[in-house]
């Protein structure tokens, strides 16, 4: 077995320092909402994600392919955007919805993480509902991992940092891991909450806004653990979020106790 790889987990985007994901495997995590919303769409037919951080870039992408079929999506301070065909909700993203389309897509938080994450030399899409297939991949590929979590408003996120924890947790299973302070903290972060899971996810800032917005609905589809098989990956030229891989798995993650 491959001995000593490194597992970093960085809690915001912003404290992966410019250089450090380069070579590496990176996964983004966005649970509530953003990589829930992508894996969602991408399951239901969409051909492509595309990411965009500000509104209107999203717009005038839209725009300009509207000669295919084309989806516009997103949210700022989780409310979908005046003009958008969707906002944010993974449940919104059905196979009537997305089959055949291309989706552009713009939130406050998870497409930032992205464009952080594409300094890394492979960038996987990650969330609960497709936990043990990203394991599967992260199992496979023996570059170092960077786990970048989206967090909310520049603050850490309990359910960003929960799911990266369960990877922390799965890969010290499988290899000799070198773990930096924030993997570990992560990881603890799983030992204590893993447990109750969607409890925990309502109980995060994240989570408390959505229930205050009346999208409850949202959290309880972001905790629905391997509902998926597919592993987003980020392309290049242009920026774009495709499937990766899909198959049937083992499943990864822990029985309760």
């Amino acid at each position: 077995m491959p001995h000593d790889r490194d597992v970093q987990v960085h809690l915001l985007p912003d404290l992966a320092p410019p250089g450090r994901l380069a070579g590496g495997l990176a996964v983004v995590i966005d649970v509530l909402r953003s990589t829930t919303t992508m894996i969602h769409a991408l399951a239901s037919g969409c051909t492509a994600v595309r990411p965009c951080l500000e509104v209107e870039e999203a717009r005038q992408l839209a725009d300009q392919m509207r000669a295919g079929r084309v989806l516009l999506g997103g949210e700022r301070g989780g409310l979908p955007l005046p003009g958008f065909d969707l906002g944010n909700s993974p449940g919104e993203y059905t196979a009537k919805a997305c089959c055949g389309t291309t989706l552009v897509l713009t939130t406050t938080n998870g497409t930032r993480a992205c464009y952080r994450a594409a300094e890394a030399d492979r960038v996987l899409i990650a969330g609960f509902v497709n936990y043990s297939a990203v394991c599967e991949q992260l199992r496979q590929d023996d570059r170092p991992v960077h786990l970048i979590c989206s967090g909310t408003d520049g603050e850490v996120a309990l359910e960003d940092t929960l799911l990266a924890g369960a990877f922390v947790d799965f890969l010290c299973e499988v290899w000799e891991v070198r773990l930096n302070d924030g993997a570990r903290l992560a990881w603890d972060c799983f030992e204590n909450h893993g447990q109750v899971l969607l409890g925990a996810l309502q109980i995060g800032k994240g989570g408390m806004h959505l229930r205050r917005l009346g999208l409850g609905e949202d959290i309880q589809a972001a905790a629905q653990v391997d509902q998926f098989n597919l592993v987003p990956e980020l392309r290049r030229d242009p920026l774009r979020i495709e499937v990766g891989a899909v198959g049937i798995v083992q499943s990864r993650w822990p029985k309760l106790k």
